[in-house]
């Protein structure tokens, strides 16, 4: 892919991504949601909701959600990575254009981690071992078909595929 196509594709990524929420609404005209650091609820509903936009499982987002901020919009890891997803500000300005204060819209946040997780698994052809160890870790992970899950991330692995059983099992019962 040429550069010229790079840019365009994440020009292309953030209109789709990020124009309805800078304009103050979802997708279907709805304000946009701006839970407190304290209602985990709404974010989780969020979390569906973009998962199904991105056609993400709702399992996996619900589990890499929960593992990397127990769905706290607010948290801010010791790296710097911000929100619900936790995207590191380099990321988001490197592949979506995003200032880094914009990371704490948590629809915004949600949106472009899953986004990200879904071209992971896009990537590496639905092995969510592969995709998550890159969501974790980085281009360690390699490209395919020679990408392996890196050491560094084996417990993060272990940890998310554990909570999506344990959401698979509240989404059949119609619990969340």
């Amino acid at each position: 892919m040429t550069v010229f196509h790079r840019n365009l594709s994440r020009a292309v990524v953030a209109a789709i991504c990020v124009i309805p929420l800078l304009a103050g609404c979802s997708a279907n005209g709805e304000a946009t949601l701006q839970p407190g650091p304290h209602d985990r609820q709404a974010i989780k509903y969020l979390v569906l909701e973009e998962a199904r936009r991105m056609n993400v499982p709702a399992a996996l987002a619900l589990a890499v959600a929960h593992a990397e901020s127990n769905f706290n919009a607010h948290a801010e890891s010791h790296k710097g990575a911000r929100g619900v997803m936790q995207i590191m500000p380099a990321t988001a300005r490197g592949e979506y254009g995003m200032e880094p204060g914009e990371l704490w819209n948590p629809r915004l946040n949600i949106r472009l981690g899953l986004h990200f997780l879904g071209r992971l698994l896009r990537q590496y052809r639905g092995r969510q071992d592969l995709a998550l160890s890159y969501y974790n870790g980085g281009s360690a992970v390699g490209t395919w078909p020679n990408a392996r899950v890196i050491p560094a991330t084996w417990r993060y692995v272990a940890k998310v595929r554990r909570l999506q059983s344990w959401y698979r099992e509240k989404l059949r019962q119609g619990r969340v």
